[in-house]
């Protein structure tokens, strides 16, 4: 077969070289890449486009993406950078601050979130520790939340919730008062017989006396 000897860029040469398989020689694997981007297969000779570490996506794969998810440009645009915030977010830890209407145990909540809680210290987590410790403070008073928070200290709780404290930490029960008697009938009458001296009636003296 009859060769000719052509001049490469070297850098071109050494991207090529890159790509090539351990099994074929340069020369084998530079001919199939001239004979395959004739045919526009250069792709299915190494790793797929989007898989590749020098890859960078063309207009014609991000229009590709695009219409396959059913979105026109600005929205693709919109939903490339929700991806990157959410992503970002993910990467972020949340940073615990305490609202101003919790002020009065600002402190308190902040130790027990850095150094004493179990579990996941989301933003949710955050959100609704707020509330049920909001809800204890107003429901009962705020030295009731704050020892709420304290023993959430001491023991390493996941959270606080004003159903568990109703549950587990509300004091015994005040007994009920004793039950008054029921009201008489208005026509109801207790008998008394008459404080006065012996009786004078024959018939009733009789029965007494026998």
């Amino acid at each position: 077969m009859a060769t000719e000897s052509v001049r490469i860029d070297d850098r071109v040469l050494e991207e090529a070289l890159q790509r090539k398989p351990h099994y074929l020689s340069t020369t084998a694997f530079l001919s199939q890449i001239i004979d395959s981007s004739n045919k526009k297969e250069f792709a299915s000779l190494t790793l797929p486009p989007l898989q590749s570490p020098h890859h960078h996506p063309t207009i014609n794969e991000e229009r590709f993406e695009r219409d396959r998810e059913g979105l026109n440009e600005s929205e693709a645009n919109v939903h490339k950078g929700r991806e990157r915030e959410r992503k970002e977010n993910k990467s972020k830890p949340y940073n615990f601050v305490v609202p101003d209407f919790l002020d009065w145990c600002q402190g308190d909540l902040t130790t027990y979130w850095k150094e004493a809680k179990s579990g996941k210290k989301t933003q949710y987590a955050a959100k609704l520790l707020f509330l049920e410790v909001e809800k204890i403070a107003s429901n009962y008073s705020q030295s009731i939340a704050l020892e709420q928070i304290a023993l959430a200290t001491a023991n390493g709780w996941e959270s606080i919730t004003l159903k568990n404290y109703e549950r587990f930490g509300l004091p015994p029960n005040v007994p009920k008062q004793a039950k008054e008697p029921e009201p008489k009938h208005p026509a109801y009458k207790v008998f008394k017989a008459p404080e006065t001296g012996p009786t004078v009636n024959p018939v009733m003296k009789s029965l007494l006396n026998g």
